[in-house]
């Protein structure tokens, strides 16, 4: 049999779906902790996955009762690990704290599929090598795969197409009954229960254990504010970013800690002896909180009014801080004056 293959249009959705079902069904039976959807309706599936931007299928197709058919597929997709060049400055530092390794322009492979009796090893290869030839168009820097591990023959291909296996998966699987109570574990839907800032920049505060908005004691979502000068501008890092105070919390609850008057209360910033912001590798330095031993339990430490207290700095004789031998500021054990 003589082999082609070519990028799929939507209008392939139909001829592709069972090459889907039947992938992720042997998908399933690798996997005991990925379980099918009932009645999943596969047509639809491959359509949206057609249609999704830097979502790309190419198909194998081959002369079978002198009729053009599909017996494989390979799904494929790019993304960029850096932020857009369009994200709002208030979430720029956010992102840069996500991963402390450089982003990277990604290639990957949603899944592929070759019916059984059409596996020959050259066509497992046409398939991986237009998957490789599209990454290379779109100028990725990496392509991350995951192989299933008794998938030898895969990893074999890989390998002799200069492949490198970084890591190794293992997975556990639990059962958990369906009507439990189980703690959420979706992240905030930014654009169905963001509360519009007061200010520009401003970013609502969210409860640590339950990524719920916090209210103040007037029942009003509580936000931090980028740190400004006295005119009201934007105090920014040698990165260009905003700088964002560090809010306390309680050493016990965890929860985040307010004044006497319902104000959050957070770390005042570090300055040098020039009245400058003092930076560690780009991020902006704050006080830390000053803690003592209360009936057995370290606390946050405050004076005699309320107000809690925040540790100084060691600075030597010309008043320039002292720092470790990694380059970060010493701190005293007594508080701010």
């Amino acid at each position: 049999m003589n082999y082609t293959h070519r990028l799929a249009t939507p209008e392939d959705s139909q001829a592709i779906a069972p090459l889907w079902a039947d992938f992720a069904t042997e998908r399933a039976n690798i996997d005991p902790s990925m379980k099918l959807k009932p009645n999943f309706d596969y047509e639809k599936y491959v359509s949206y996955q057609l249609n999704k931007p830097l979502s790309y299928c190419y198909i194998l197709e081959t002369q079978i009762n002198n009729q053009t058919q599909i017996v494989g597929c390979i799904f494929i997709y790019f993304y960029d690990e850096a932020p857009p060049p369009d994200l709002s400055a208030e979430f720029l530092e956010e992102q840069e704290l996500e991963n402390p390794f450089l982003p990277r322009r990604i290639g990957s492979v949603l899944g592929m599929y070759v019916q059984p009796e059409h596996r020959q090893p050259e066509n497992i290869q046409l398939l991986a090598n237009i998957a490789i030839e599209k990454a290379q168009e779109m100028e990725v820097s990496d392509i991350d795969l995951l192989i299933a591990a008794d998938q030898k023959g895969m990893q074999a291909l890989l390998k002799r197409s200069g492949f490198t296996p970084t890591a190794v998966q293992f997975s556990k699987h639990y059962e958990i009954s369906p009507n439990t109570n189980s703690p959420s574990l979706h992240p905030p839907h930014p654009e169905l229960d963001l509360p519009e800032p007061p200010l520009p920049g401003a970013i609502p505060l969210r409860d640590p254990k339950t990524n719920k908005l916090v209210y103040n004691s007037l029942d009003k979502p509580v936000f931090i504010y980028p740190i400004t000068d006295s005119n009201g501008q934007l105090i920014k890092t040698s990165k260009n970013l905003p700088i964002y105070p560090t809010p306390l919390r309680d050493t016990q609850t965890q929860d985040w800690v307010f004044d006497a008057n319902g104000e959050l209360v957070v770390s005042p910033i570090l300055k040098d002896e020039k009245g400058q912001i003092f930076e560690h590798k780009g991020m902006a330095q704050f006080h830390p909180p000053s803690y003592k031993f209360e009936e057995g339990k370290l606390v946050l430490e405050r004076d005699d009014s309320g107000n809690y207290l925040f540790r100084d700095v060691e600075r030597d004789g010309q008043g320039s801080i002292v720092l470790s031998p990694e380059g970060l500021p010493i701190f005293k054990q007594n508080s701010l004056s």
